[in-house]
C-alpha cells in the first residue's frame, strides 16, 4: 500500500518510517542479530547490574553514557540524561558499543612483525619485549635523524597521551587527521571573520532557529545526537529547512525543500545569496553598522555574482535564489547557513567557508536566539608538567624556526607554506606525502594512535609508500586495520569501556566536565592508552612528563584544582555550569558581543587574508569539468557506521554490511544496470572498486554516491573484509592551495556493469 502523506512537522511524523524494512525487535536490535544470541530455554532471573558513567567513543560527538555491567561485564549502554551532547539519547552506534570490546577480531596481545610490511605475519611477544623494542626503535631514529623525524597521528579521545609523548620526545609533527581531512576549513574561516570558531560540537542554537540552509549537512545520517535533537525540535515547532545536496538524503526528506545543486558549486550559491542580501539591503543594518567592517568592499566583490550567473553554475533557478535570500532575511536573526560537517570538498574551501561566515554575519546571527551562541566552558587546569624541549635540528634553514628548531614538516602554521592551518592540529594529508617523499625532510618513525590511513585517506599508493619508507612504526589500537597491518610492533589498547581516560571538557550552553570510568576490567592483555604512553616515556628517559601513577591519579589532580573529586563524577558522570541566557546570548539582553579579530569587529573581508595576499580565495573558482560519460563521485556517512571504524561490528553490520553505488535510473538504463548488479567504478587515474548498484531517483543523473568506510582488505577483520567498495581508493588527492586541506570531492569516475564471473 502506498500513498502520499501530507507534511507533518511533529516529532512522531519525523520519526515515522525510520525503521522501515529493518525488522526491528528487542531494544532495536535486528531480528537477524538476535538469532545469533544464545538464549536460555527457561526463564531465569537476571542479576542486578551496576552503572558506570563515561562518554561514548563510537563516534566523535562523544555523548554521555551509562554503562550497565553484570558480573564484571558490560551488557548495555544507556545515555546520560545530564550530558549536554545528548541529554540521554544513544544512537545505534552507541548501543553497539559493547561489540567494540567483545569483537572476536580485536587485538588481544602485543605482537612483532615477522614478515614483510603489510604481509600480515606476526608473532606474539610480552609487553616488556614490546615496550623495550618501541623505545629502542624510537631512539634509533632520534639518534640518526633527530627528534623531528617522528610523527604521531591519532584519531579519537585516546590521542591525548600520545600527543604528549610526541611533544616530550621533541617532535613538532603531532597531528589530528580531522583538521586536514574534515573540519579544518570551517574552524579557520570562522576564526578569520569573527575571531571565534564554532568548535567541533558547533555552538549553534538549532532548537530556536526558524530557518536553516543546510549545505550538504546531512545531520540525520551523520547522527550527532545533540545536533539532531536540536534540529528536530525546531522542525517540530514549524521551522523551515532548505537542504542543498546533489543527493536526496534522509535530511532532505525531512526538510521542506530540496535543491539538487550541481556538484561542487555551493560557493556560487552562497555568493549569489550574499549579492542579493546586500543589493536589496536585506542585511541586519544595525548589527552590520555596529559590529562589522568591510561591507562596501564585499559589495564590490560580489557585484558580478548575480542569481542569474549562479543559475548557470548551480542549476538552481535565479528566482529560487532570490526567494531564499528574502525568506532568510525575514526569519533573521534566527537563521543559519549551516555548512557540511566535512568541508574538505573543493580546492577553495577557504573561500567557501568565508562566504558562509559572511552570510551569517550579514543576518546578525551572533549571540542571538536561533543563531550562534557564546558557549560557557568548564576550565580545568592541565597537570603541572615540565616544559617540552624541542632540540635544535640539523636541517636546511627553510625548515628551521628562528631558534634553529624544526618547523612542522606538513607546513601547518608555517610562513610561506600554510600559515593559516593550525600547527596544533597539522595536515595529515601532507604528512603522508612527507613520509613517502622525505620532503622537506625525512619522517622515519611513526606512532599511530588509532586511525586508518588507507581507508580514511585519498591515495592508497601514497600511504603504502609512506609506510614502507619508515624505519620504525608502532601502532596502538583496539582493532586491527589496513594501516596497522604494516606496523613493526602492534600494541593492544583497552576499549573505552575498560579504562579511565583524561577528562572531557567542553563548552555548550552549559559548561561541563565529564568522566570516563571503566565499566569492566581490560580484556585479554590490553592496556589503556595513558599507561602505554607512560611506560614508553619511562624507557625513553621522559618519565617526568608522565608523573602520575595512573590516569585516575591524573584525573584526581585536575579535579582537585577546581574543588571537585573523581568520586563525585563517578556518581553523576558530569559536572556542569548551568545554562545562562545572558552569557550565551548577550545581545538578547542588552549586552555587547565580542569579536577578537585584529580590528575587534567581524571582518567581512578578513584582514589576515589581505596581509597574506589571499584575497583571490574569496572569488569563485570553477571545479572539475565532467566528460559526458563521467560522473561526479560523492561520498558520505550513514547513521549506523562511523568513518572506517565500525564495519566489523557484528551488531552494526546487521544494519549495513556493505555499501552500494547510488545511480540515477536513467544513467543506469543507459549502461544496462539494474538494482543489485555488480559495478566497476573507475577514476581518471585508473583506480577502481567493485560494489553493487542501488538504482534510485534520489540522486542527480550526473552524480554517483558511496557510503564511506567500506572496501576493507585486512583479512583480520572478518566481518569487514572484502565488503563493498572503498571511497578512499577513488576520491581526489587535490588540496586547497591556501590552507593545505584536502579537496576530496573533485573525483570523476566511469561506471560499468560487470558480467558474470568478471572481477
Amino acid at each position: 500500500m502506498s500513498g502520499k502523506q501530507a507534511f507533518n512537522p511533529g516529532r512522531r511524523a519525523f520519526l515515522s518510517g525510520s525503521a522501515a524494512g529493518v525488522g526491528l525487535s528487542v531494544a532495536g536490535v535486528p531480528t537477524r542479530a538476535l538469532s545469533r544470541i544464545e538464549v536460555p530455554h527457561q526463564v531465569e532471573s537476571l542479576k542486578a547490574t551496576t552503572e558506570t558513567y563515561g562518554f561514548c567513543d563510537m563516534c566523535f560527538w562523544r555523548c554521555g553514557i551509562k554503562v550497565r555491567s553484570r558480573d564484571g561485564r558490560a551488557v548495555k549502554i544507556d545515555g546520560n540524561p545530564e550530558h549536554p551532547h545528548n541529554y540521554g539519547i544513544v544512537c545505534a552506534k552507541g548501543n553497539a558499543g559493547p561489540m567494540w570490546a567483545y569483537d572476536p577480531d580485536r587485538l588481544k596481545y602485543p605482537m612483532r612483525r615477522v614478515g614483510k610490511r603489510g604481509e600480515g605475519k606476526w608473532e606474539r611477544i610480552s609487553w616488556d619485549e614490546a615496550l623495550d623494542e618501541v623505545a629502542e626503535g624510537l631512539s634509533r631514529v632520534r639518534e640518526r635523524y633527530g627528534a623531528h623525524a617522528l610523527t604521531v597521528i591519532g584519531h579519537g579521545t585516546w590521542m591525548k597521551p600520545y600527543t604528549r609523548l610526541g611533544e616530550a620526545f621533541g617532535t613538532p609533527n603531532t597531528c589530528s587527521p580531522a583538521f586536514g581531512l574534515c573540519c579544518g576549513p570551517r574552524l579557520i574561516t570562522n576564526d578569520l571573520v569573527a575571531g571565534r570558531n564554532l568548535t567541533g560540537n558547533e555552538t549553534v542554537d538549532l532548537k530556536n532557529c526558524r530557518y536553516t540552509l543546510m549545505l550538504g549537512r546531512n545531520i540525520t545520517e551523520a547522527l550527532h545526537n545533540g545536533e539532531v535533537r536540536g534540529w528536530m525540535d525546531a522542525m517540530a515547532d514549524g521551522a523551515k529547512s532548505v537542504y542543498v545536496d546533489p543527493r536526496y538524503t534522509v535530511t532532505a526528506s525531512k526538510s521542506q525543500e530540496w535543491l539538487p545543486i550541481r556538484p561542487l558549486t555551493d560557493h556560487a550559491l552562497v555568493l549569489a545569496l550574499i549579492h542579493v542580501v546586500i543589493e536589496e539591503a536585506l542585511y541586519d543594518r544595525a548589527f552590520v553598522d555596529e559590529y562589522t567592517i568591510g561591507l562596501e568592499e564585499l559589495r564590490q566583490r560580489v557585484r558580478g555574482y548575480t542569481p542569474e550567473w549562479a543559475e548557470g553554475e548551480t542549476e538552481i533557478p535565479a528566482a529560487t535564489i532570490r526567494r531564499i535570500a528574502r525568506e532568510m532575511a525575514e526569519a533573521a536573526p534566527r537563521v543559519l547557513v549551516y555548512s557540511a560537517r566535512r568541508v574538505t570538498r573543493t580546492d577553495n574551501q577557504l573561500g567557501m567557508g568565508v562566504a558562509i561566515a559572511q552570510l551569517n554575519a550579514l543576518f546578525g546571527v551572533w549571540d542571538r536566539y536561533g543563531g550562534i551562541y557564546t558557549p560557557q566552558t568548564f576550565d580545568i587546569p592541565e597537570p603541572d608538567l615540565p616544559p617540552f624541549e624541542y632540540p635544535k635540528a640539523n636541517l636546511p634553514p627553510e625548515c628551521l624556526d628562528e631558534e634553529g628548531r624544526a618547523l612542522r614538516a606538513d607546513g601547518a602554521g608555517v610562513a610561506g607554506r600554510y600559515p593559516l592551518a593550525w600547527g596544533s592540529r597539522g595536515l595529515a594529508n601532507h604528512l603522508w606525502r612527507t613520509m613517502a617523499e622525505e620532503k622537506p625532510y625525512p619522517i622515519k618513525a611513526f606512532i599511530a594512535a588509532g586511525g586508518n590511513g588507507f581507508l580514511s585517506g585519498p591515495d592508497y599508493d601514497l600511504t603504502r609508500r609512506a609506510l614502507e619508507n619508515l624505519d620504525f612504526f608502532v601502532a596502538c589500537d583496539v582493532m586491527p586495520n589496513e594501516m596497522n597491518m604494516y606496523a613493526d610492533i602492534l600494541l593492544p589498547e583497552a576499549s573505552y569501556l575498560e579504562r579511565y581516560d583524561d577528562l572531557q571538557t567542553g563548552g555548550q550552553r552549559e559548561g561541563y566536565v565529564a568522566l570516563r570510568a571503566p565499566a569492566m576490567k581490560p580484556l585479554h592483555e590490553s592496556r589503556d592508552a595513558w599507561t602505554i604512553c607512560k611506560q614508553i616515556a619511562e624507557r625513553l628517559g621522559l618519565g617526568r612528563y608522565f608523573p602520575h601513577d595512573s590516569v585516575a591519579d591524573l584525573v584526581d589532580e585536575r579535579l582537585r584544582k577546581v574543588g571537585l573529586s573523581r568520586e563525585e563524577l563517578e556518581r553523576t558522570g558530569v559536572a556542569k555550569i548551568p545554562e545562562d541566557p545572558v552569557k550565551n546570548f548577550p545581545r538578547e539582553h542588552g549586552l555587547r558581543s565580542e569579536f577578537p579579530t585584529p580590528s575587534g569587529k567581524l571582518e567581512l573581508v578578513p584582514s589576515r587574508l589581505k596581509e597574506l595576499g589571499y584575497l583571490d580565495a574569496l572569488d569563485y573558482r570553477p571545479q572539475v569539468e565532467r566528460a559526458p560519460e563521467e560522473f561526479h563521485l560523492a561520498f558520505g556517512r550513514t547513521g549506523v557506521h562511523t568513518h572506517t571504524r565500525t564495519q566489523n561490528n557484528l551488531w552494526l553490520t546487521e544494519f549495513m554490511a556493505e555499501n552500494s553505488l547510488w545511480i540515477h535510473p536513467e544513467a543506469a538504463a543507459a549502461r544496462g544496470i539494474r538494482e543489485g548488479d555488480t559495478l566497476r567504478v573507475t577514476d581518471r587515474k585508473g583506480r577502481s572498486e567493485t560494489l553493487p548498484a542501488k538504482v534510485t531517483r534520489r540522486i542527480r543523473k550526473d552524480t554517483v554516491f558511496m557510503v564511506h568506510g567500506f572496501g576493507g582488505f585486512d583479512p583480520r577483520r572478518r566481518q569487514a573484509y572484502g565488503r563493498g567498495g572503498a571511497t578512499s581508493n577513488l576520491i581526489s588527492n587535490d588540496e586547497d592551495p591556501y590552507i593545505g586541506s584536502a579537496a576530496l570531492d573533485r573525483a570523476l569516475v566511469r561506471v560499468e556493469k560487470l558480467e558474470g564471473g568478471e572481477a
